[in-house]
């Protein structure tokens, strides 16, 4: 498990492969010859020089060329328009899909369409897209194989992905660095915790015990009343 401290998205994009791709660079000039579709000759850009799909080495690239740190949440909101299925790696199926959703089709325009969605994510906590979005965090970000995730991973993502202030986050953070009985959550204990954001009062005034709440969060009150 990465410290406690690591920010698990870099993680997620630099997953070293078996053997190592060539580093990204400039497209040969074909690629960028007229009429080409400006979306795949990009993924020809970023593509692993052995496979047909962008890899980690390919990511960091893009991240590098969008000015955008491989922990920012954006790089997150990236994956889950791709609708992307494997951390680390981007499918050609995946890119062209994603950026002809975000009409961009250079890392100038990628970054520009990812600063408004991530805008409208954190100013809508309770809107459908950011639900879906909360969802896509948990699954892409689980280990491969687990279907839980890893502790460390919920109190480095949760702050990412949930807006600094949002009620109850920091407590949940706190409470969790106090309970090395806690290993994992579950993907209903994910789900539940911003259900449960949005309708319990910070104080718990509103909280009943005997809701259909997951025990961590039972506990996660109870720790909090102390």
């Amino acid at each position: 498990s990465p410290p406690p401290s690591a920010m698990p998205l870099k993680d997620l994009f630099s997953r070293k492969k078996d053997k190592p791709a060539a580093a990204a660079g400039a497209p040969p000039a074909a690629s960028r010859s007229a009429g080409a579709d400006p979306i795949m000759a990009l993924f020809e850009t970023y593509k692993e020089s052995d496979e047909d799909r962008i890899g980690p080495e390919g990511i960091m690239q893009l991240c590098s060329d969008m000015n955008v740190d491989p922990s920012d949440v954006k790089v997150l909101i990236m994956a889950w328009q791709f609708n992307a299925e494997q951390q680390g790696y981007f499918t050609k199926s995946e890119w062209k899909k994603g950026l002809t959703m975000l009409r961009a089709d250079s890392p100038p325009v990628m970054l520009a369409r990812l600063d408004v969605l991530d805008k409208q994510l954190r100013d809508s906590t309770k809107s459908a897209a950011f639900k879906d979005f909360f969802r896509f965090s948990f699954r892409f970000s689980r280990s491969p194989g687990q279907k839980a995730l890893e502790i460390d991973t919920v109190k480095a993502l949760l702050p990412i992905v949930l807006p600094p202030t949002h009620p109850h986050v920091t407590k949940l953070i706190a409470f969790l660095e106090a309970s090395p009985s806690v290993r994992g959550f579950t993907e209903d204990q994910w789900n539940s915790f911003l259900i449960f954001t949005h309708e319990i009062a910070e104080d718990f005034s509103n909280f009943d015990p005997e809701g259909a709440w997951p025990s961590v969060l039972d506990d996660f009150v109870t720790f909090c009343k102390q």
